[in-house]
């Protein structure tokens, strides 16, 4: 599974980050995560979490930015890193996670019709 992310998402920008009434949709110019958690972000040393002040302001400054390298593990997380501002996106995929409720994560790629999905 981390080859096939990799191959789709290293090198292609965030196109745009869609905050749902409980979800997030994170935008790859035709590739799509949609997150049932919400991910941590890492910026320039320092990290964001759900409820604080600038937390939608740090992920929608990776608006823009490429996806450098992917980290993923199996029912743990995905990472994702973007070279020019230092920064990452992490959604945990814990199957323990209180917040869950069915799926974590899907991955939807418009341009070869698959998905993936994270539970």
């Amino acid at each position: 599974m981390e080859e096939t992310l990799k191959s789709k998402l290293v090198g292609e920008q965030l196109s745009s980050v869609e905050f749902v009434q409980d979800y997030l949709q994170l935008h790859f110019d035709g590739r799509t995560i949609t997150a049932y958690v919400w991910p941590e972000v890492s910026l320039n040393g320092e990290t964001y979490i759900l409820g604080q002040d600038t937390y939608r302001d740090r992920l929608c400054d990776l608006i823009g930015n490429v996806v450098t390298d992917l980290y993923y593990q199996d029912k743990e997380h995905i990472a994702l890193v973007f070279k020019e501002n230092k920064g990452t996106i992490k959604i945990n995929l814990a199957p323990n996670n209180p917040e869950i409720v069915s799926e974590i994560a899907i991955f939807n790629d418009s341009l070869d019709k698959t998905w993936s999905v994270f539970d």
